[in-house]
């Protein structure tokens, strides 16, 4: 009844109003006391908190997609007449600025920062540090995205920007105008009044919560587990064992079964004796398995493959090739063009207006070794085609191989297309010159 009693006085006008100035997203979750619809907000600060900081399944897949991503280099081009061109100088305060984004971060521990904030909470906010009276950066900062909101109003058109953001920390509140930052989000289709993005913890969060009760469990039963049996008198005449035959037949015990040589040994006695089990082991609750499974889990919310944190299924070396190459082709280089992406856009146009110049900053997958044996081998692939292509051409031109014999050679042995074959081996010049005579 109190559920349908709320229900009913959303459609009040009073109510309506008051919620629909609601700016949190979990408006509704905090009305019904539920998440309503099957989904529940989860505060970024929770999944903080129950996942990097405390999920090491959680915390080893972000960390393996940051690492990597924050590694690829990237460079930065100036556009001289046609032609880009590199720039390398550290006088240009560009190049300089990307080099070290401020003075107590390197450029790979900035983007570390960057990255980790926008995969736990959907959101990276940058600041763009300048000195006074001016609008050039001279620094960046990265905020930490779970003390950041945007300035709305109640009024405020969809398609409008927020006007400012507030950063609260330590008791203080400081409020930065929008164009003094860089807010880089995922997409939430909800698309929650307060103009912040997905995280991708939000819909995984059911496993991330199994997952720590697996980890409590594991924890508990090796904490509160102790014995595991427990040996206890079955003499037939029903008289149990006295405190120092007990005693006695623990030393004995110790003595006969402890200790690694004795390891998954057999043991026999000739006294009235019976065993019972105390609890159950791991593996009869399935717990390791369900923790791998929830391994799994995350790997694919980042898209990574679960065989690059020791996954035993297919773990053989072509797949684990196959994976480091997947790492950077479908996470680690996406996730760096993200925020090279919102660079182009948002940092490089100040610098162009300075410096009457085009810059243009491009990630630099070149030096990526696992990238680079695919185009090793289609190289080797391309030699091999070249060194079979001119030999067959030479023979048809010569006229001592027909031409549709070269064709049907290079379809069936080197796999070309029907149409690539008619390009590659040219038809001889004297049917060409037969042809356009006829012509």
């Amino acid at each position: 009844m109190v559920i349908i009693d709320k229900i009913k006085s959303i459609f009040t006008l009073k109510n309506h109003n008051q919620l629909s100035n609601l700016s949190n997203r979990s408006a509704f979750s905090k009305w019904f006391g539920f998440g309503g619809f099957g989904y529940n907000h989860i505060e970024e600060e929770r999944l903080i908190n129950e996942g990097y900081l405390s999920n090491e399944d959680v915390f080893s897949v972000i960390d393996k997609l940051v690492q990597t991503s924050a590694a690829i280099p990237f460079c930065l081009y100036e556009k001289k007449g046609k032609e880009w061109v590199k720039v390398e100088d550290n006088n240009n305060s560009l190049y300089s600025l990307l080099s070290k984004p401020n003075e107590d971060q390197t450029n790979k521990e900035y983007r570390i920062e960057q990255y980790t904030n926008y995969l736990l909470t959907g959101d990276s906010f940058e600041l763009k540090d300048t000195a006074l009276g001016f609008t050039v950066p001279t620094s960046l900062y990265i905020l930490p995205s779970q003390f950041m909101e945007c300035s709305t109003v109640a009024n405020q058109r969809f398609f409008e920007r927020p006007s400012s953001y507030i950063f609260s920390y330590g008791g203080y509140r400081t409020e930065y105008q929008a164009q003094q930052l860089i807010h880089s989000k995922k997409l939430d289709p909800s698309y929650p009044q307060d103009r912040k993005g997905l995280s991708m913890l939000q819909p995984s969060y059911l496993a991330l919560d199994t997952s720590n009760q697996v980890h409590k469990a594991e924890s508990a039963m090796i904490e509160n587990r102790g014995a595991t049996g427990m040996i206890s008198s079955d003499s037939k005449e029903g008289y149990p064992m006295t405190a120092e035959e007990r005693d006695e037949l623990d030393n004995q015990l110790k003595n006969r079964i402890g200790g690694a040589n004795n390891y998954n040994k057999t043991v026999t006695t000739s006294q009235n004796v019976k065993f019972t089990q105390l609890g159950s082991n791991l593996k009869d609750l399935m717990l390791d398995q369900i923790d791998l499974n929830k391994l799994r889990k995350f790997c694919n919310i980042y898209g990574m493959s679960s065989q690059l944190f020791n996954d035993p299924a297919n773990k053989t070396f072509n797949n684990l090739a196959e994976a480091k190459k997947s790492l950077y082709t479908e996470s680690a280089i996406p996730l760096a063009q993200t925020f090279v992406d919102n660079w182009n856009e948002n940092l490089i146009p100040i610098f162009n207006d300075r410096d009457n110049k085009e810059y243009y900053i491009k990630l630099d997958t070149e030096k990526i070794e696992v990238l680079q044996k695919d185009k090793k081998m289609e190289a080797e692939k391309s030699k091999i085609m070249i060194e079979a292509i001119l030999p067959l051409a030479e023979k048809v031109s010569l006229g001592t191989l027909e031409r549709a014999a070269a064709i049907q050679i290079l379809i069936y042995t080197y796999k070309v297309t029907e149409e690539e074959a008619e390009l590659l081996i040219p038809q001889p010049q004297e049917t060409q010159n037969t042809q356009d005579n006829e012509q």
